[in-house]
C-alpha cells in the first residue's frame, strides 16, 4: 500500500509538465473612412480684400485695400477659413452694387480622401424688388408676387477657373464655365449648372484622376456688374487681383433698368468616393427611355383557351423579356425592339395563326415582329392577335 500511494503521487504532480506556447491578436478592426469635403474663400471686391484682421481664435474680417469702395476697415463676410458651409457662410453678400463693380475669389477645397468632385450653381431668384423714378422711365412696374421679374441676372456676368491659389486668370489654367457667363445663363432656374472639378471624363487640373487626399487645389471665379472681358496675364505671372486678376471689367453700355433688383443664387459642392467608383461623373448623361404596352387578343371559337397560356415577350437593348398582357413596361432605353409570344399553356393540340398591329408589323419568322423603333418618350403599343386554324373564322 505504501508503494502504490508513492506512484500514485508521482502521477499526480507530473499532469502539468507538457511544452506550449500562446500567441494573441488584439484590437482587430474595420473602420469606416469618410469623405469630409472643407471649402474656404478669399475674396476681393473691387481690389479690396475680405481679411480677417483679428485671431484664428477671434476672427475679425474687415476689407483692406485701397479702393473707395468697399470702405477700407467695414466689415465683410465673403472671405472664411476652411468649414463645412454651414452658419450661413456666402461666397456672394454684396447689396449695393454700382455698374463697373466687380469681385474675384479664390476657393480651396480640401478631401482627406481621394474624392470625385462637382459644383452646381442654381439661380433661385432675380426679383425687381421696386421701382425707383429713374427706373419707371425705362422698365415695368415691380411685381410683387413674382420673383423673376429683374433684370440683374442679365447683367451680372461670371467667369470661372482651375486656379493654383493666387486669384488670378492666368494664359495656362482652365476655363471651367465655358467663357464668360450671365448669371441667367450659368445659373438656370430649371436645373443646376454642374460645373465639373473631377470625375471619370477629366480633372480641371490635368488626368482623369480624382482629387487627391490631403492635397489643396484651387478654383476662382470673377464676376463683373457690366462686361466681362479676359485679359489673362502669362503662366505664373499673376500676383493678386488688386494688380491684375486677368480680367477687365466695364459698365458703361448699363442703365437703369437694374436699380434695386437682387439676385440670389445657391453654390453647392460635391464630393463622392472615387475608390470602386471609377465610372462616375458630375453631369451623367440623361438616359432615354421610353414605354412600350404589349396586348394580347385572342380569335377562338373553342372555349378554354386564355391570354395567360401564352407568355409574352421582348427583345431589346435589355436582352429577352418576359411581359404582362396589357401592362406598360416603362423606363425601356431607347432602341430597336422586337416582340414575339411562345405557348405555355395547355391548348389542347390547337394551333394558332399570328399577326402584328399597332407598333408592331408582321415579319417573315412567323410568331415575331418585325424590329421597330422605341424613341425617348415614346408611349406605343404592339398588338398580338392570334386566331385558332381550322375553326372556321377568319380563316
Amino acid at each position: 500500500m505504501t508503494i502504490i500511494g508513492a506512484t500514485a503521487l508521482i502521477i499526480s504532480g507530473g499532469t502539468g509538465a507538457f511544452f506550449s506556447d500562446t500567441e494573441t491578436s488584439t484590437r482587430n478592426t474595420f473602420a469606416a473612412g469618410a469623405i469630409d469635403l472643407k471649402i474656404d474663400n478669399d475674396s476681393y471686391y473691387n481690389s479690396n480684400r475680405c481679411t480677417n484682421v483679428g485671431t484664428v481664435e477671434d476672427p475679425m474680417w474687415q476689407w483692406q485695400g485701397n479702393a473707395p469702395f468697399p470702405v477700407a476697415g467695414t466689415e465683410c463676410s465673403t472671405s472664411f477659413p476652411l468649414s463645412d458651409l454651414d452658419d450661413g457662410l456666402l461666397f456672394f453678400n454684396f447689396t449695393d452694387l454700382k455698374p463697373d463693380d466687380e469681385g474675384e475669389d479664390t476657393i480651396s477645397i480640401h478631401v482627406q480622401n481621394d474624392a470625385w468632385a462637382c459644383m452646381d450653381l442654381t439661380l433661385t431668384a432675380d426679383d425687381d424688388v421696386s421701382t425707383t423714378d429713374p427706373e419707371s422711365v425705362v422698365d415695368e412696374e415691380n411685381d410683387l408676387t413674382n420673383l423673376w421679374d429683374g433684370e440683374l441676372a442679365d447683367t451680372i456676368q461670371m467667369f470661372w477657373w482651375a486656379d493654383d491659389g493666387d486669384n488670378v486668370y492666368e494664359v495656362d489654367e482652365q476655363d471651367l464655365s465655358g467663357g464668360v457667363k450671365t448669371l441667367t445663363n450659368l445659373a438656370t432656374t430649371t436645373g443646376a449648372f454642374s460645373i465639373t472639378l473631377a470625375d471619370s471624363t477629366g480633372n480641371a487640373w490635368g488626368g482623369n484622376k480624382p482629387l487627391p487626399a490631403n492635397e489643396t487645389v484651387y478654383i476662382a471665379k470673377a464676376w463683373c456688374f457690366g462686361t466681362l472681358e479676359l485679359t489673362p496675364v502669362p503662366g505664373n505671372g499673376g500676383v493678386n487681383p488688386s494688380i491684375n486678376p486677368g480680367v477687365t471689367c466695364s459698365g458703361t453700355l448699363l442703365g437703369n433698368e437694374t436699380q434695386t433688383d437682387m439676385v440670389q443664387m445657391t453654390l453647392a459642392f460635391r464630393a463622392e468616393q472615387a475608390r470602386h467608383n471609377e465610372n462616375f461623373r458630375c453631369n451623367p448623361p440623361e438616359e432615354q427611355t421610353g414605354t412600350l404596352t404589349v396586348n394580347k387578343a385572342l380569335l377562338v371559337s373553342t372555349g378554354g383557351i386564355e391570354v395567360n397560356d401564352f407568355t409574352l415577350h421582348i427583345i431589346g437593348p435589355n436582352g429577352d423579356e418576359i411581359v404582362t398582357d396589357e401592362v406598360p413596361v416603362t423606363n425601356l432605353p431607347t432602341g430597336s425592339y422586337t416582340v414575339y409570344e411562345q405557348i405555355t399553356g395547355n391548348v389542347a393540340g390547337k394551333t394558332f395563326t399570328v399577326s402584328f398591329s399597332g407598333a408592331c408589323s408582321n415579319s417573315l419568322n412567323v410568331g415575331t415582329s418585325s424590329p421597330f423603333a422605341l424613341n425617348l418618350n415614346d408611349n406605343i403599343t404592339c398588338t398580338i392577335l392570334n386566331n385558332e386554324i381550322g375553326d372556321g373564322i377568319g380563316d
